[in-house]
């Protein structure tokens, strides 16, 4: 069961993310390489202020499964939350 916090993380990304919609839903978002490193920097910047809590894959994965963008798209989330997790890394020397 996600958190409040989650919850509205994912509503959030899901807002930025409506701009993929259409690449996600024919498959090539996921061949799109700048497509998605820019889902993921629009991701990073709304988890960054709390990532401490979402220090995961696991954990920024399953946050990710709940966005619309997301649901149903096993390899689109992973994917995506790799990135983020990449991202969020270099700002903060996660490990």
């Amino acid at each position: 069961m996600a958190g409040v916090l989650e919850r509205q993380l994912a509503k959030a990304i899901d807002k930025r993310w409506a701009v993929f919609a259409a690449k996600a839903a024919d498959g090539s978002l996921l061949a799109d390489e700048m497509s998605l490193r820019a889902a993921a920097y629009m991701a990073g910047e709304l988890i960054l202020p709390c990532c401490c809590m979402l220090c995961s894959k696991a954990k920024l994965n399953e946050l990710l499964a709940q966005t619309g963008l997301c649901q149903g798209r096993p390899e689109l989330t992973a994917k995506l939350a790799a990135l983020v997790y990449d991202d969020l890394a270099r700002c903060n020397g996660l490990g």
